[in-house]
């Protein structure tokens, strides 16, 4: 029986505005366990999230949540959360990839608890020496940095989290839940055999609570 768990003040954000060039096809809409990745990642925040919206400029993605599109062309990652935070119906913004569907929802919820706690203005996760800045949490407040970076002509996540200097936390995976270190849990799907290697990961897991 699966336990739930309250929701917390976050606003939830699948960031899903990427071209999927290198895969070939749409992620966002690619089968991943028999279902499209964009539906696992609205449902993972949906278990602790107020509100889950889909951050990039993708109509067709409207049946599986709100839609916020981006306010800049080729802005990236960076483009779709200040769309994020500017939408926002809480203080606090999760954001997670579409193309990260192996990542444990208790681990995202365990995070969200620890960034509320901690007193810090954003944080983004580390598994090892793996820095995964698009997985990120943040406060509305930090909206002005990503505004200001941006019109800048700024485009990287990491230059722009280092702006806000001790207000980040840098949150490491077994720091906040321990035994859900697993590295490949966080990679990107990129590429069809990145696909393929991530399905086989999904079926070693299944087999596992069988």
């Amino acid at each position: 029986m699966s336990i739930e768990f309250p929701q917390l003040a976050v606003h939830g954000f699948v960031l899903a505005g990427g071209r999927s060039v290198r895969m070939g096809q749409d992620k966002a809409l690619l089968q991943f366990g028999g279902r499209p990745m964009v539906e696992i990642a609205v449902e993972k925040l949906r278990e602790f999230c107020t509100e889950v919206w889909i951050a990039g400029s993708r109509e067709d993605l409207r049946g599986f949540a709100p839609v916020v599109c981006d306010a800049r062309d080729d802005a990236g990652p960076a483009g779709g959360i200040e769309a994020g935070l500017q939408a926002a119906g809480e203080d606090w913004a999760m954001f997670v990839p579409v193309d990260v569907p192996l990542i444990p929802g208790e681990l995202l919820r365990r995070w969200a608890e620890a960034v509320m706690e901690r007193g810090v203005r954003a944080s983004y996760l580390r598994c090892g020496e793996g820095l995964h800045p698009a997985l990120c949490m943040l406060h509305q407040n930090c909206l002005p940095v990503f505004r200001a970076a941006l019109e800048s002509g700024e485009r990287s996540l990491l230059r722009i989290f280092a702006a806000l200097g001790n207000e980040l936390w840098v949150a490491e995976v077994a720091e906040v839940a321990t035994g859900m270190e697993r590295a490949d849990w966080f990679a990107n799907l990129n590429t069809p055999q990145e696909l393929e290697r991530a399905g086989g990961i999904l079926g070693e897991r299944v087999g596992a609570h069988e």
